[in-house]
């Protein structure tokens, strides 16, 4: 499973917390509300916390230009 696809599980969980749901394929990196795009800053700072480096989404862009 690709880095962005992880973290937006966990921003849904996280999003869930607070009442909200989401569909499952729902992308909080391309939204513009204030709460979803916090809830996605919280699962990469999560992944920090864990994984202790910033998430790596290069690895995901080089397949998207390929």
């Amino acid at each position: 499973m690709k880095i962005r696809e992880r973290l937006n599980r966990l921003a849904a969980k996280f999003y869930a917390q607070m009442g909200y749901v989401v569909r499952e394929e729902f992308d909080f990196t391309t939204s513009q509300h204030p709460t979803e795009k916090a809830v996605y800053r919280m699962a990469e700072i999560a992944y920090e916390e864990f994984m202790g480096d910033r998430p790596d989404y290069a690895e995901e862009e080089n397949e998207a230009q390929e």
